[in-house]
């Protein structure tokens, strides 16, 4: 249905003498009697004519309540800026970046500390944080603890990663996706006091859920709160429905996963980088920028 086709009273100037006030379809003269109602003004609708009368003393009060009426709800309801959404979304290589994790698993095996990459690529606040070992933060999205960890985050996280990369581009969602990622993971074991160890894609997919709640925050033309709580509600929901169930589940790195996320979001927003969805040269620069990054942190975790 379309809101904001409301047009001003079609008020015909000429016929002072005989208190024509609007003129029009039945909805809109409808929408003049309900106006003319609350304030007040006797009025008569000529269903025959199409026009709404008014008593001559009355008529320039009329026409002023129906002008204001009008103008104060040109716009309304506010309409959301909707996200250019890729025109051949089948041609988004999530099925096959999400496959890679899979095929990373087939490789690296479930969690072993004793393997190489498990002992070079896992989190380690202590190796981070005291031996300015960075890679890791990245490293350690690519490895799942178990085939059931690696299946949720293939699933669900395939289904999100899909839906941002159709409206940020393929590019432009992975790279904030990694990013989420490794900012998320700093923050959970700079928040630590004790040492920590973690692995997993999980602390990207709640940054994706907090790209979309900071993507809508500022989705209106006019700041509300209803624009703020909303997302911010959904998001937090989904953080507690998908993020705080099972004994090794990283609640924290989920946290600072979505709240990254969230402020990337309202950055990319800003920026207006859903702009950019369409151009595949900008996207697929980014795309080899954000695999190429994964690739050169692990070849500094095996060297």
């Amino acid at each position: 249905m379309e809101y904001n086709n409301i047009q001003p009273p079609n008020i015909n100037r000429e016929n002072d003498g005989k208190g024509i006030v609007g003129s029009g379809s039945s909805e809109h003269l409808a929408t003049c009697s309900l106006v003319l109602d609350s304030v007040g003004i006797p009025y008569r609708i000529y269903p025959e004519q199409s026009i709404l009368t008014v008593p001559d003393a009355r008529v320039e009060e009329a026409r002023y309540q129906l002008d204001r009426y009008f103008e104060e709800n040109a716009n309304w309801p506010e309409r959301s800026p909707s996200f250019p959404v890729q025109s051949q979304p089948g041609r988004q290589p999530t099925v096959l970046l999400i496959g890679c994790l899979a095929v990373f698993y087939m490789i690296t095996g479930p969690w072993n500390e004793n393997t190489l990459w498990f002992a070079n690529g896992a989190i380690n606040s202590l190796a981070i944080l005291e031996k300015g070992e960075w890679w890791r933060l990245v490293t350690a999205l690519t490895l799942h603890a178990d085939l059931l960890h690696l299946a949720g985050n293939c699933i669900i996280g395939g289904f999100l990663v899909h839906m941002l990369t159709s409206l940020l581009g393929s590019g432009t969602g992975w790279l904030l996706l990694v990013g989420c990622g490794a900012a998320g993971n700093f923050l959970n074991i700079a928040a630590r006091e004790t040492v920590h160890y973690s692995v997993g894609f999980s602390t990207s997919i709640f940054g994706a859920i907090g790209l979309f709640s900071g993507l809508q925050i500022l989705a209106g033309r006019n700041f509300r709160v209803r624009n703020l709580l909303i997302p911010l509600g959904a998001g937090a929901g989904l953080l507690a429905m998908l993020g705080v169930e099972g004994e090794r589940t990283d609640l924290g790195a989920h946290f600072f996963g979505f709240i990254c996320g969230l402020m990337l979001g309202l950055a990319a927003r800003h920026l207006s980088l859903h702009r950019m969805a369409e151009n595949p040269g900008f996207q697929r620069t980014l795309l080899l920028l954000t695999l190429a990054s994964i690739i050169i942190c692990w070849l500094l975790a095996m060297k």
